[in-house]
Formats: C-alpha cells, sequence, structure tokens
C-alpha cells in the first residue's frame, strides 16, 4: 500500500514538474484587451448567440517560446470563453492580406478546427480579418481592434 502510495506521489510529482517545465519555456509575447461588435465574430466561431449580443469583451494572451522566440500557444477569453472555458490553442505567423501580400498576420487555431486572423497593424494594435482576410468593419460603438496592454516587445 505504501508503495501504491509513494508511486501516485511520484506520478503526479512528475506531472506537475512536466507542466511546470512546459510553462518555463514560454513566455508572454503580450496582452491585448478589445470590445468588438458580437454577431460577426460569433458566426465565425460557429457560436450560436441571441439577438440580445452586442459586444464582446476580449482578452488575448500570446507566448512564444523563450529560447527561439516562435509563437508557441494562446488563451482567449471573453465572451462563452471565461473561468474554465478559456479558449486555448496554437498561434502562428503569416504573410498576406487581400490588399497587402507582405502584412503580418496571426492566425489563431483552436483544436475544433475553428481559428482567428488577427492582422498587426503595429506592436500594440492587432485587427481582426475575416476568412477571406480582409479586414472586418467596425460599427459606431464597436470596432475590431485588440490594443497591447502589457509586455511591449522589442525585436
Amino acid at each position: 500500500m505504501k508503495n501504491r502510495i509513494v508511486l501516485l506521489g511520484l506520478f503526479f510529482l512528475f506531472q506537475c514538474y512536466s507542466c511546470l517545465a512546459q510553462e518555463k519555456n514560454n513566455i508572454v509575447y503580450g496582452v491585448f484587451d478589445g470590445r468588438t461588435p458580437c454577431q460577426e465574430l460569433a458566426k465565425q466561431l460557429n457560436v450560436k448567440t441571441g439577438s440580445e449580443c452586442i459586444k464582446i469583451k476580449w482578452r488575448l494572451i500570446l507566448y512564444k517560446d523563450s529560447i527561439t522566440g516562435a509563437p508557441t500557444v494562446y488563451n482567449l477569453m471573453g465572451f462563452v470563453y471565461r473561468n474554465e472555458n478559456v479558449r486555448r490553442g496554437k498561434w502562428q505567423i503569416m504573410k498576406g492580406t487581400d490588399t497587402n501580400p507582405e502584412a503580418v498576420v496571426y492566425q489563431l487555431a483552436h483544436q475544433d478546427s475553428s481559428f482567428l486572423l488577427l492582422l498587426e497593424a503595429d506592436q500594440n494594435i492587432l485587427l481582426f480579418l475575416d476568412r477571406n482576410k480582409k479586414l472586418m468593419v467596425g460599427n459606431k460603438d464597436f470596432s475590431y481592434a485588440l490594443s497591447r496592454v502589457a509586455k511591449k516587445i522589442t525585436r
């Protein structure tokens, strides 16, 4: 019985160490906040909403590898992605929009095969793109923009 407890304890310790080691290799690339119209992004994310949903308050945290600087994972909070239901996935840097083949675009992939595209307007502003890599246009109350609120980076 003691051997089982010791083995179980070692197993959980190893699991915890693996998680810490994995987290240790990731550093925050940036934290971005914004408020966007609801309905269009809900459709893009395949999430059903009622007509009462007029805005979404977002927080996006992007991580990169501390050694290589390559994009790794992201956490997206807001809308239906709250508390333990935070949207997580991998992100990558791509090139090109419908009007600028050299534009820097972040693709946020998810295990359900949905993804979001964000245009890097500058180091502090990300703009949502539709599936055709066209800028999404907001309304008088909300734009499709996220602004950096933490972890200013240098290149």
